[in-house]
């Protein structure tokens, strides 16, 4: 009963130590008994409280006596195992009434569906398990195997020696919106162990509201990166379930071609209000892509490219790249042109060539001015066929007075040609 959403990812499930250890499947319906062994009712649940970090403590237990529920907190509390509870007390007397950050370990957890935060998986709950944590008693772990769920429906003596697959709770990332009756403040820290790539294929196979719940709890960059990752046909549907600041912050923080893909899959109405509200240079970047159709060269181009200027030395052009480096993700061209404003395209010097250049060199004596380029309106079909026949892993976009306005890169090209299936298993080189 598990979905596995990252087959080629390696599993590397941290086994707990369950000394003393019990299952909540077990609990379920077992007696509860005060200090003379007289029945006070059968015991229901365990309440455990989510805290920022550590095993979920128990706060104690929900007894079903005279057909209502009433909640034995863990100090009433004098035994507890597999086969039942003992309670100091007469009887329960507190009516059960849920707190902020507590839930059910038998009725919120079983079933639901988690986060292995560790194996990039999502995995469903079929038991939970209770132990004592430090001398505390605590949710120690999760069984996601398929023993989990036989034990809640056959003894243990049919299940044989079959062993479940017990998943520590630290490396789980439960998902409030699993649990809408449960008021929940999860950061879902451990989401930063994960690589945007592995994160987007979790989003992917979650509902959007769950996978809209990760999305905002990510820092800006991850996010936007591992957005970039979702299926485009699920992205719209997803950006809607974010707040209008968490959804202009990513956008910002977006390649401008990905974003304007996005944007452009958004009602325009909507997608004008996040467009009035980004960054100025990522707005204007974006406003640009958007005027083009979708499938040329304009559509398919990004903004993010790195330039020098031909009257530059090495050693200038070097120091004028760095401030340039943090937008592209890869660079293998650098692009000169006139000056900074007018970007009329010279020439291009690959990355390695600017390496091993002399620092007092002028570009201009080594860039080759031999370029390929394409107008915006260009379809995508000659974009692909210029870069395949020249062998080139980026194609400049320039307009009718040769300023560059874009870049279309070997990824551009792999994503509208190959099939969505196909093309989210490539890795992304540029943006």
């Amino acid at each position: 009963m598990q979905a596995d959403v990252a087959r080629n990812s390696p599993v590397r499930t941290r086994k707990p130590r369950a000394r003393n250890g019990f299952y909540v499947s077990r609990l379920r319906d077992t007696p509860v008994v005060d200090s003379h062994g007289a029945s006070v009712g059968r015991l229901r649940d365990v309440v455990v409280a989510i805290e920022p970090n550590g095993y979920p403590p128990v706060r104690g237990i929900v007894v079903r006596a005279q057909k209502r529920d009433r909640f034995v907190p863990l100090g009433d509390i004098a035994h507890l195992d597999a086969a039942g509870a003992r309670v100091r007390t007469n009887g329960p007397a507190i009516e059960f009434k849920r707190g902020d950050g507590e839930l059910l370990a038998y009725r919120d957890l079983l079933d639901r569906q988690v986060v292995d935060a560790q194996g990039a998986r999502v995995l469903r709950v079929n038991d939970v398990m209770l132990a004592p944590v430090q001398r505390r008693l605590s949710l120690l772990g999760i069984d996601v195997s398929v023993r989990g769920l036989l034990r809640r429906l056959a003894p243990d003596w049919l299940l044989g020696g079959l062993e479940g697959e017990l998943l520590d709770w630290s490396v789980v990332e439960p998902l409030a919106a699993e649990m809408p009756d449960v008021r929940l403040r999860l950061a879902h820290r451990n989401l930063t162990r994960l690589d945007p790539s592995d994160l987007g294929r979790i989003i992917d196979h979650l509902p959007y509201r769950h996978g809209a719940e990760l999305v905002s709890a990510l820092d800006d960059e991850t996010a936007a990166d591992a957005l970039e990752e979702v299926g485009k046909d699920r992205q719209p549907e997803l950006f809607e379930q974010l707040s209008r600041d968490k959804a202009v912050s990513i956008l910002d923080h977006m390649a401008p071609d990905a974003a304007a893909d996005l944007l452009n899959d958004l009602p325009p109405a909507q997608a004008d209000r996040l467009i009035e509200r980004m960054e100025p240079e990522a707005a204007s970047d974006v406003r640009l892509l958007l005027t083009f159709e979708a499938k040329s060269a304009g559509g398919l181009m990004t903004t993010d490219f790195v330039i020098a200027l031909e009257h530059e030395t090495t050693r200038d052009a070097v120091e004028h790249l760095r401030a340039q480096l943090a937008k592209p993700d890869l660079v293998y061209y650098v692009y000169v042109v006139d000056d900074a404003d007018n970007r009329a395209l010279r020439g291009v010097v690959s990355l390695r060539d600017l390496l091993l250049a002399k620092p007092e060199q002028r570009l201009a004596d080594y860039m080759d001015r031999e370029l390929r380029t394409v107008e915006p309106e260009e379809s995508g079909k000659e974009v692909a066929r210029v870069m395949g026949e020249y062998n080139l892993l980026a194609l400049p976009v320039v307009d009718a007075q040769g300023r560059m306005l874009g870049l279309v890169t070997a990824d551009d090209v792999l994503d509208m040609m190959l099939p969505e299936t196909l093309r989210r298993h490539l890795p992304r080189l540029f943006s």
